[in-house]
């Protein structure tokens, strides 16, 4: 069995500040001087910003190139595609996250406004409060509607 190593965990609601900043937990920031990257997602049809750590980054570029059946064009039109969906950023010494203005509003957030992080292992993704709710009841629908789910959970 994989040993889990550093990772996010939990739902949180936090604040960002006029500039698009947002205080992440120490158990949640990357290492320093390590980049992380924004990616916009839909999780469960739901809007998100997902946050990969340079781990998870590169585990995402290792599996699209392991991806089995996949032609060497679809490989580098996958890559691509990742590299020009990301921003790259970096957490400060304060262990504070600048979401980019044009990013934050384009994605729903108000500067300064609320946000919902959720922890996913080595990434993590930012909802508008709205959506925060929603994902929630979207997972709990999940655990509650779907045996195998529920099964793998235990809870």
């Amino acid at each position: 069995m994989k040993k889990c190593g550093h990772h996010r965990s939990g739902h949180l609601d936090r604040q960002l500040d006029p500039k698009g900043r947002v205080s992440l937990p120490v158990e949640w920031r990357p290492s320093h001087g390590e980049s992380v990257y924004f990616v916009k997602v839909r999780v469960e049809g739901i809007p998100a910003l997902r946050v990969f750590t340079q781990t998870a980054f590169d585990r995402k570029l290792s599996d699209i190139e392991s991806t089995p059946d996949a032609t060497p064009a679809q490989r580098d039109r996958a890559r691509g595609i990742l590299f020009g969906s990301a921003i790259e950023s970096k957490v400060n010494e304060q262990g504070k996250l600048t979401i980019p203005k044009a990013l934050a509003e384009g994605h729903g957030l108000t500067l300064p406004g609320a946000v919902h992080l959720v922890g996913r292992g080595e990434l993590f993704e930012i909802f508008t409060p709205e959506n925060g709710k929603a994902i929630e009841a979207a997972e709990e629908h999940a655990r509650e509607s779907d045996a195998m789910i529920a099964g793998m959970l235990g809870f």
